[in-house]
């Protein structure tokens, strides 16, 4: 063997082994921490090992990001033992990399199921307590659903805990809805009674022509108005199809060009680009033509549209072109506290009427951004936020530029090309879940780029991004 070669492979030799004298050296087995967590997150653990000692910890984002309700007694430990206590009943592992530690999700072999949370109970008419069969039951702004089988009984299985709306909606009776905080253990409903419709006939006058009953000529036109209003103007509203208007109750009153509407059903709404048909149970929607103004609430189940490989790849892109910018991103953002880093800043809009001219608004935009503290409150139960400001909010989306869309009276110069929302609301908190759904839409009114993205934009409470 050559000098020079036999030179070269004791160097590699002694610097590996100076490398791995150096990783003994400095042992997540050996190395202590004195630290305690009282309902604090996983994040902040971290940064308290970080501060004592010279690991790194590396992890995605969204693997960490539900781990928000951790307590811990304050003790000396081995960062092993710290790690594995804080760990305990989660899918995160952890190993060391020389003076990094790496948070990986475990990922179960196909014959090992996700633990789940069973949701069970039966569905009862309330008057003669009879068992109720093919009723939809559903957890609002999810994925899960089911119907009752012959004898009313239903379940459902939940990946993840936290508070939900269940729903329950059959055709000639009143709907029923509650709210329902999933957290350690299965939960059996019981009998969950709901009630028959009492429909009251009222006296309508019937049009006629040449002698025959015609129905509402005004229809097609409110339906086309309530279709643009209720989808909203985005690009998707043109790929959503709504299957069966027929459960549409529509009126419009011309003394105050208000268009109201409710279902009798469930509504079924098939959305081509997001890849989800829609079963909105809808309890409340008016439009108002002369102030411009929409609002509408109710209950909504996602169901996957099967397609083949090119559609399911062109609907992936399309949702998460869907939940960039978002209410539901901005709201997570939020609770994470990465507005910045997921794109978002928020100013104060201040809005001043004239005196002597009350029609007159003047509206004044701050410069300094605003912290999540400023406008975000925790409320007394757990998993439940509230926004809460003064003044309007106005918020910019920066990773989307050449947004044409500027708001009015404030000066086009004050103004930059990001994505813009400004949000007033008419409520001391407007209240929204863990999961970045906003629990009482009717206490806040939005103007600009989130007032385009209606229900042709809606993602499910369980849509989680890829990155």
């Amino acid at each position: 063997m050559r000098p020079g070669l036999v030179k070269a492979i004791l160097l590699i030799f002694i610097i590996q082994l100076l490398f791995s004298t150096t990783g003994r050296g400095q042992s997540i087995t050996t190395e202590k921490v004195k630290i305690g967590l009282e309902d604090e997150s996983l994040q902040a653990a971290i940064k308290k090992i970080e501060q004592q000692s010279v690991f790194r910890f590396f992890y995605r984002d969204a693997d960490i990001a539900q781990l928000k309700h951790l307590n811990l007694k304050t003790e000396t430990r081995t960062i092993e033992q710290t790690l594995v206590a804080l760990l305990e009943n989660t899918e995160l592992h952890f190993r060391q990399l020389d003076h990094d530690i790496l948070l990986e999700r475990t990922y179960r072999q196909a014959f090992q199921p996700l633990p789940t949370f069973e949701i069970t109970g039966r569905v009862i008419d309330s008057a003669d307590k009879k068992p109720i069969a093919n009723a939809s039951v559903f957890f609002s702004n999810s994925t899960t659903g089911t119907v009752t089988d012959t004898n009313g009984g239903f379940k459902l299985n939940l990946l993840k805990g936290g508070k939900y709306q269940i729903t329950v909606s059959m055709l000639g009776y009143t709907a029923y809805q509650n709210a329902l905080l999933v957290e350690k253990e299965n939960i059996n409903l019981g009998d969950i009674r709901i009630r028959p419709k009492v429909i009251a006939l009222s006296q309508v006058d019937v049009k006629t022509t040449g002698g025959h009953n015609i129905p509402d000529p005004h229809w097609d036109r409110d339906y086309q108005w309530f279709r643009e209003e209720f989808l909203g103007s985005s690009g998707f509203a043109d790929k959503c199809k709504i299957l069966n208007p027929a459960v549409l109750n529509l009126s419009y009153n011309d003394d105050n060009a208000v268009l109201t509407a409710s279902t009798s059903d469930l509504l079924e709404i098939n959305n081509y680009a997001l890849g989800y048909k829609l079963k909105y149970l809808l309890t409340e929607f008016t439009s108002n033509r002369n102030s411009g103004k929409v609002t509408y609430k109710g209950s909504v189940l996602f169901e996957p549209i099967n397609g083949d490989e090119s559609e399911q790849a062109k609907r992936k892109k399309n949702r998460s072109k869907a939940y960039k910018g978002s209410v539901m991103h901005f709201l997570r953002a939020v609770i994470e506290n990465q507005l910045l880093e997921q794109g978002f800043r928020v100013l104060t809009l201040k809005k001043k009427t004239v005196p002597d001219y009350p029609n007159t608004i003047i509206d004044s935009l701050g410069t300094t951004p605003l912290k999540v503290d400023d406008f975000v409150k925790l409320s007394d139960k757990k998993g439940i936020y509230a926004l809460s400001f003064k003044d309007c909010l106005y918020i910019m989306y920066t990773k989307i530029h050449n947004y044409t869309g500027n708001l009015p009276d404030i000066p086009p110069a004050s103004q930059r090309d990001y994505a813009k929302t400004t949000i007033t609301m008419t409520a001391p908190y407007v209240f929204f879940d863990e999961n970045g759904i906003i629990i009482n839409p009717e206490d806040m009114t939005k103007e600009g780029y989130w007032a385009r993205s209606r229900v042709a934009d809606l993602l499910p409470s369980d849509y989680v991004p890829e990155n």
